[in-house]
């Protein structure tokens, strides 16, 4: 569990990429976003830890078209097959508030009633809400982020508090 401030990540993994797209290096990309739209004004962002200036970008749902600066022939965009797509984090719109990257979350103690109940270690992305998985040494339980069950983000220190009524109503233990 955080015991001391959680130190958000500087590099946030933000898709992946498909396939070529077309003979001029093109890219066809899987975006890690429920809104791709923030990332279209992109300047730069990193492959295998190589950072490549966007020159064109269009998301289009969960997939987009990137064309690379460098990335010019087909057998160029072959070698990105797969690789993960990150950017830095001060390169990225602010997200509105009370929205927060998933990465963000990880590692946050879940405190109800006052009293650590665990620390999420994954969040799942479903259509009607995200839900959190929360782990307790060997035990485990989750929760969906619905209604006022949230009270709390407090990223700085490290925790996300939970109305103590809604809760024992929406958990699930696993």
């Amino acid at each position: 569990m955080l015991s001391s401030k959680k130190k958000m990540k500087s590099e946030l993994t933000i898709g992946k990429v498909l396939k070529p797209r077309g003979l001029k290096g093109e890219l066809k990309i899987e975006i890690y976003s429920s809104d791709s739209a923030r990332f279209s004004r992109l300047k730069k962002l990193k492959i295998d830890g190589i950072e490549y200036a966007v020159e064109h970008i269009s998301p289009e749902g969960a997939v987009g078209y990137v064309t690379l600066q460098g990335i010019d022939t087909v057998e160029k965009a072959e070698l990105l097959r797969n690789k993960l797509i990150t950017a830095n984090r001060n390169d990225l719109p602010k997200l509105p508030d009370g929205k927060y990257y998933i990465v963000d979350m990880i590692g946050l103690d879940i405190v109800v009633a006052g009293e650590v109940i665990g620390e999420v270690c994954d969040v799942l992305q479903y259509g009607s809400a995200d839900v959190y998985v929360v782990k307790n040494g060997q035990e485990s339980l989750s929760f969906p982020a619905i209604g006022n069950l949230i009270k709390q983000v407090d990223l700085e220190n490290g925790k996300m508090v939970l109305d103590d009524m809604i809760f024992p109503r929406v958990v699930v233990y696993n």
